[in-house]
């Protein structure tokens, strides 16, 4: 009874997005404090992206009728730009495309009151710049082609404005329950650019332009019509939302980053297997507050998907979200008291540093982070004291050609094993021993064996391990374990 229920409310909120209808011509609109826009260049930099490796296309669907379309083309300049930097995940081109002069650097707190900043890959960005710059060359062999017409962009459009102006809007949603009232959403739908299950659409630990930019990319499962879905729009805009909100936090509370930073290599392994580097304290924190504030507005709004959007953040391994969810819950029944989230920043400190926490065998963290600086080619940029490769004699400044006989490949700010590129999902995240690197014109490989030493890992729930006379391995070591 409950399911025919919840798949009656998706049919009705479907009908009510195929109903929506907006003016030839239109490629924006504003609802409340949310302005939605289309960008057909954009369209067409996920096209000729979705070309840069024609064996991922997938046998159905839009990408599979360009690929007909436009194979007599795949030699064209646009097409060999887009390759020649190596693989790109989609935060890549979407951060370059957004501020196309943004300084090649990156930031973020390493360690409590430590921020550190990261820069090297500006060959890199340079070879992105020049790829967006190449798609657009495309557009008279892209008229015409499935999803690339005026009337589909205004048909995404539509879908999402049906999303948008439902009984509650999102955004009223969003401002009411973080108190931050002057909040304003810019959101462009990427049409073309699912992510592909690979990376995040755009790394959540940064704002994008200014003021902040969204881009709404496609469902990585059903990437065809999926803005029709109002539930996805709402799953997907609410968390990007949330993200604006955390940084807003931060901002007023730095201090609030001192907390529960002992937790940092535990969530962070759980992160990498989505995408997430996780040497940023900010970031790690940032992704498992935004996913629970979420989790949150949903029970408010949208009710009946909120155990679709908790389970997802159990499933990826978000491990603080509960006692994150829990503390959000007293913010909510005492809203009289905490008239925003800033309000409530040091009850949520002190719940950061109650989070209980389980001991597990893994080897020892790298503390390594490594900073792309060319196509195969990475460069140490920053190691922990603890470091095992210290002791190995690795140094900032070392050049990083291979990591377990793997090319490193181009992109921002790398941890072994888990790369931004690599097939990390076939590797035991943290579980690294051997670096190949070039230094003073000589090849070196720096190794650091496995010595599994106990490791924290945040408890999920009431999870405890059950008492034995042998340690348990870490579960983000038996995830990833090799077949």
């Amino acid at each position: 009874m409950r399911s025919s229920a919840i798949l009656g409310s998706f049919a009705l909120l479907a009908l009510a997005a195929c109903n929506s209808s907006l003016p030839p011509g239109t490629t924006e609109f504003t609802v409340g404090h949310t302005h939605v826009r289309t960008d057909s260049v954009l369209d067409l930099v996920g096209v000729v992206y979705r070309m840069a490796d024609t064996s991922k296309v997938p046998a159905l669907g839009p990408a599979r009728h360009w690929l007909t379309a436009l194979k007599p083309h795949l030699n064209d300049s646009a097409f060999q730009a887009v390759r020649a930097p190596g693989p790109m995940p989609v935060s890549l081109i979407l951060e370059t495309y957004a501020e196309e002069n943004r300084p090649d650097t990156t930031c973020g707190y390493i360690s409590p009151g430590t921020r550190r900043c990261f820069t090297g890959n500006d060959a890199v960005q340079a070879q992105v710049r020049t790829f967006l710059k190449s798609a657009a060359s495309i557009a008279p062999l892209a008229a015409g082609l499935d999803e690339m017409r005026e009337q589909d962009r205004r048909r995404d459009l539509a879908d999402v404005r049906g999303a948008l102006t439902r009984s509650r809007s999102l955004d009223s949603a969003v401002l009411a329950y973080s108190g931050y009232g002057d909040l304003h959403f810019d959101v462009t739908l990427a049409r073309t650019l699912p992510t592909l299950g690979t990376s995040s659409p755009v790394d959540p630990a940064r704002a994008v332009g200014d003021p902040p930019r969204i881009f709404m990319t496609p469902d990585a499962v059903f990437p065809s019509r999926q803005f029709r879905q109002p539930t996805y729009v709402w799953m997907f805009l609410s968390h990007e939302m949330m993200h604006q909100v955390v940084r807003r936090l931060f901002a007023e509370h730095p201090e609030l980053l001192t907390h529960g930073f002992a937790l940092r290599n535990a969530a962070a392994p759980e992160m990498a297997r989505l995408g997430y580097d996780g040497i940023f304290w900010d970031e790690v924190l940032g992704e498992q507050l935004a996913r629970t504030l979420s989790i949150r507005v949903m029970q408010l709004t949208m009710p009946t998907i909120t155990w679709a959007v908790r389970n997802d953040a159990l499933t990826a391994g978000m491990a603080m979200v509960p006692w994150l969810e829990d503390a959000l819950m007293r913010y909510e029944q005492h809203r009289s008291q905490y008239h925003t989230l800033g309000d409530f920043a040091g009850e949520l400190a002190r719940v950061l540093d109650s989070i209980p926490t389980d001991a597990c065998k893994a080897a020892p963290h790298p503390g390594v982070a490594l900073v792309g600086v060319a196509r195969h080619r990475a460069m140490v940029g920053w190691m922990a004291d603890d470091s095992p490769f210290r002791a190995k004699r690795l140094v900032v400044g070392d050049t990083v050609v291979a990591i377990d006989d793997d090319s490193v490949s181009s992109g921002g700010l790398l941890t072994p094993t888990r790369q931004l590129n690599l097939a990390w999902a076939q590797h035991l995240p943290y579980e690294l021993g051997i670096l190949s690197i070039r230094r003073d014109g000589k090849n070196y490989a720096v190794s650091a064996p496995i010595a599994w030493v106990p490791q924290v890992q945040v408890r999920i729930a009431s999870q405890r391990r059950v008492a034995s006379d042998s340690m348990p391995i870490c579960r983000w070591v038996t995830r990833a374990k090799r077949n």
